[in-house]
């Protein structure tokens, strides 16, 4: 993964719960005093060492820190040099989701080595958006999970988010309605 996703990382930490902390999970992943360069592609393991190495620091299970990332991510990329693709992609949910797998396509010509997850929108119906999600990285579904939960509230929205493991994939049902005070 890039290390745009490292450096997410490290902030979330940081906010959270401090700079020693951080510094703690680079020494329990074995990193040391790696410093993450955001346009650079670190291997899969780094990342699963980090995740890992966060989990046993916070004490959060790997599903919930993957969940909350989830979340933070999309605040943190909205935010970033490709934020502009977020206004891009869509102005509200649906579009937005719909739109996902042309804004990857626009992240690969500046990042032409990632490996980008395929979304597929499968069913659709008012407040209600199905997605088949297709990646070659094992064990990221909780991650999904707090992104689409992280677009519902960039968008304003509140509802829920269920997985479904299927034997043709994972499938994100997204439940969804406008905030009140979004209105």
């Amino acid at each position: 993964m890039y290390g745009l996703v490292h450096t997410a990382a490290r902030n979330m930490m940081v906010e959270t719960v401090g700079e020693a902390a951080w510094i703690d999970v680079l020494h329990l992943s074995g990193l040391g005093d790696e410093h993450f360069v955001s346009g650079q592609n670190y291997s899969d393991d780094v990342t699963f060492k980090l995740i890992g190495a966060i989990s046993e620091k916070t004490g959060l299970q790997i599903d919930e820190l993957l969940r909350a990332f989830g979340r933070y991510w999309i605040g943190y990329s909205a935010k970033s040099p490709y934020g502009g693709l977020f206004r891009i992609a869509g102005s509200d949910l649906e579009s937005f989701l719909t739109n996902l797998n042309r804004m990857h396509s626009s992240v690969q010509t500046t990042m032409p080595t990632a490996r980008m997850p395929v979304f597929e929108v499968i069913d659709r119906a008012p407040g209600r958006i199905k997605l088949q999600y297709d990646s070659d990285r094992e064990g990221l579904q909780s991650f999904v999970e707090g992104l689409l939960e992280g677009l519902m509230s960039h968008f304003g929205e509140t509802g829920k988010v269920v997985h479904h493991s299927l034997p043709e994939g994972d499938v994100f049902s997204v439940e969804y309605e406008r905030a009140r005070d979004a209105a």
